[in-house]
C-alpha cells in the first residue's frame, strides 16, 4: 500500500492534472517523428559525396 491515499476526488484532480500535462510530451514525440522522416527522405534524395 501507498503512504498517500486519495479519495474519489483527489484521484480525479490528479488524473486531470496528469492529462493536462502529458498532452505536450505526445506531441513532441510525433513531432520528432516527422523531422526523422523529412530529415530520412532528404538524405536519401541527396547524392552521396565521395572524397
Amino acid at each position: 500500500m501507498g503512504k498517500y491515499q486519495l479519495d474519489g476526488k483527489g484521484q480525479n484532480s490528479v488524473q486531470k492534472f496528469h492529462e493536462k500535462h502529458s498532452s505536450g510530451q505526445s506531441d513532441k514525440r510525433s513531432r520528432v517523428e516527422e523531422l526523422k522522416k523529412s530529415y530520412l527522405e532528404k538524405k536519401k534524395n541527396k547524392p552521396e559525396k565521395k572524397g
